[in-house]
């Protein structure tokens, strides 16, 4: 009776102490959201480059769709981060947004 009591009281701390520090707000879903478009659009961006680079074969991604999926998720970014207040999501989207004008410097996406 002892241990069913000890792992109750185990379990109830855990869910207090997974929805007061670990669930996650709108806006940073929002923002986890853009980065994964991100992530998505970088890798077909590298994909279609490294196909492009290959002779003799047929180039079936078309690097200017990846560079067009950069630019809607900074497009996006733009639009959405003057509405983030919590702290946590305001330093993701910094934290994005240098991401992508790093991304779009070095290989010269305007």
């Amino acid at each position: 009776m002892k241990k069913l009591i000890f792992l109750l009281v185990v379990v109830a701390a855990g869910y207090l102490v997974y929805t007061n520090f670990y669930q996650i707000s709108a806006e940073e879903k929002l923002v986890r959201s853009l980065e994964k478009e991100f992530q998505t659009a970088t890798q077909n961006y590298i994909a279609a480059n490294r196909q492009a680079a290959e002779p003799g074969l047929v180039v079936i991604s078309d690097p200017e769709k990846a560079e067009n999926q950069v630019k809607e998720v900074r497009k996006k970014l733009q639009e959405f981060k003057p509405t983030l207040t919590e702290e946590k999501a305001v330093a993701r989207a910094q934290e994005l947004e240098s991401k992508i004008q790093n991304f779009c410097q070095k290989n010269e996406i305007q």
